[in-house]
């Protein structure tokens, strides 16, 4: 069977692709043709157009039909339909982070991001340091090293075991077996003493850390502020 290519248009008048129509089974030279096609075929369309038939001939309109543009003073998306030219004060141009537009394009708000990475930078040492002082120490005052824990009821229960009398205190030994083991009053103050060094240690190292960034702050040296990182430094 013999048919012909149409081309179809939504209800609108915009073109929506090819169809093959069929001739009529009951009379001669008619075809069975779908409301809104067009014999005439559209023109090629470049990406970012759209065919329209205005009832006479195809035009080219911009199809900006669910693209995204972005307001160029407050980054603010809005979604486009098709009948909407570009508005004036937007772009499709997406912006990245802290960006502000300038000259037809976006670029960094350097201020913005200084700020930004030296406050996200000073949040991962201090989580940092929190994490080490937090993740247990190893302490010789049992003769072989052993490791205890630091959490913060760890800390408060080896303050509140030191008193005059031997007790026994949780710590693994070399092979990671975890057992109660005697300790004497001056061993117990040992492994303070101990967890006391590494935690000061580790504040010292932050401290050391954020003195940088807040110096690459005021130089305003972003580079220096993302060259900090907690594991740069030995503890």
């Amino acid at each position: 069977m013999t048919t012909k290519t149409y081309y179809q248009t939504d209800r609108l008048g915009f073109y929506v692709g090819p169809v093959e129509v069929d001739p009529s089974p009951l009379e001669k030279d008619v075809w069975l043709i779908p409301a809104g096609c067009v014999a005439k075929a559209p023109p090629a369309i470049p990406a970012g157009k759209a065919a329209f038939w205005t009832g006479a001939q195809w035009t080219l309109t911009d199809n900006l039909e669910n693209m995204t543009a972005y307001n160029t003073k407050t980054r603010e998306p809005r979604v486009l339909s098709r009948f909407d030219a570009l508005p004036a004060g937007y772009t499709l141009l997406v912006p990245g982070a802290h960006q502000i537009w300038r000259e037809g394009q976006w670029v960094d708000d350097i201020p913005t991001v200084l700020v930004t990475r030296h406050a996200a930078k000073t949040l991962q040492v201090n989580q940092a340091c929190e994490t080490q002082i937090l993740s247990g120490f190893t302490s010789k005052a049992l003769g072989a090293p052993h490791a205890y824990q630091s959490g913060l009821y760890d800390q408060i229960n080896l303050v509140s075991a030191i008193g005059p009398a031997d007790v026994v205190y949780p710590c693994r030994d070399d092979e990671g077996i975890k057992a109660y083991r005697a300790h004497t009053p001056q061993q117990l103050r040992q492994v303070l003493d101990d967890f006391t060094t590494l935690k000061l240690q580790q504040l010292q190292k932050a401290h050391a850390l954020k003195q940088r960034l807040d110096q690459a702050l005021s130089a305003d040296d972003i580079d220096a502020i993302e060259a900090v990182t907690w594991s740069e430094l030995q503890s």
